[in-house]
């Protein structure tokens, strides 16, 4: 298996994890002074622990599909996840670093899945489709 490959795998591990809710399991992939950056919110988690505890606490009621994770050249991995939270729908683009097996660093960007603004529709603009926020 590939550099980039394992950390493609450690990366689906985690998501599977957290939508166990196998909290244990989930923090075995960190290393113990990760780093968890959430830039559209401002916040960043210091250490393993820390990143679990927060996906931990979060409201009850969430299930996690992976859409795609990828090697990008740099050597950090790419995922994108649909998070339903009826009656909320989010998708969370990530970015990996990955060294050896352990997840050292987490930059996360959310976007909350709503209608666009009636400006932006078929009948004014050209080429244009609305699609399903599930189409990714």
């Amino acid at each position: 298996m590939t550099a980039d490959n394992a950390a493609v795998a450690i990366v689906r591990a985690l998501w599977e994890r957290f939508e166990r809710r196998d909290w244990a399991a989930a923090r075995a992939l960190f290393a113990d002074d990760a780093v968890m950056t959430w830039p559209c919110s401002g916040e960043r988690f210091h250490g393993g622990d820390a990143a679990i505890a927060v996906n931990a606490a979060y409201p009850e009621g969430w299930s996690i599909h992976v859409q795609e994770v990828a090697p990008l050249a740099d050597g950090r991995i790419l995922s994108l996840v649909r998070v339903e939270h009826p009656p909320q729908r989010f998708f969370a683009t990530s970015l990996f670093r990955v060294e050896g097996v352990l997840i050292r660093e987490i930059v996360e960007y959310w976007a909350t899945a709503e209608p666009p603004p009636a400006w932006r529709s078929a009948g004014h603009l050209p080429g244009y489709e609305r699609l399903e926020a599930t189409d990714g």
